[in-house]
C-alpha cells in the first residue's frame, strides 16, 4: 500500500463518508473547528456550502449527529497532495505549514536528478 493511500483511523470515517476530494476540502476548510452535524442538514451551514447538505448528512450517518471537532488532517492532505504530484511550495501554502515542515513530513523527493555527462 503507497504512502498516500494510507487513512489514518481518526480520519477513515471522512473518507468513508465523503471520499477522498471532499474529505480534503472539508479537513482544509474547517480542521479543527467545532460543528454541529445534524440528522438533516441544511445549505446554510459551513459545512454545508463546502461539501454539500447531502454530504453533511453522510458524514453525519457515518459519525453520528451532534458536534465534532474537525481534524486538521494536515500530514494526511499533505500526502495526498504529494501523490498527486504537487510541489512542495504549493503543499505547504495549502496546508499553512512551513516547506521545510513539509520536507519533514514528507521525506526528500527524488526529483532533482544530476544530468549524465558523456
Amino acid at each position: 500500500m503507497r504512502d498516500a493511500e494510507k487513512i489514518p483511523a481518526n480520519l477513515e470515517p471522512y473518507v468513508t463518508a465523503l471520499g477522498v476530494a471532499d474529505a480534503e476540502r472539508f479537513f482544509l476548510a474547517l480542521g479543527g473547528s467545532d460543528i454541529y452535524l445534524p440528522a438533516k442538514s441544511s445549505p446554510r451551514s459551513m459545512a454545508a456550502r463546502t461539501i454539500g447538505a447531502d454530504r453533511v448528512e453522510k458524514l453525519a450517518a457515518e459519525l453520528g449527529p451532534g458536534y465534532i471537532k474537525v481534524p486538521l488532517a494536515r500530514k494526511w492532505v499533505a500526502r495526498t497532495m504529494m501523490a498527486r504530484g504537487e510541489s512542495y511550495a504549493e503543499i505547504a501554502r495549502t496546508v499553512r505549514a512551513d516547506v521545510a515542515t513539509v520536507r519533514r513530513w514528507l521525506g526528500p523527493r527524488d526529483t532533482h536528478h544530476q544530468p549524465e555527462l558523456f
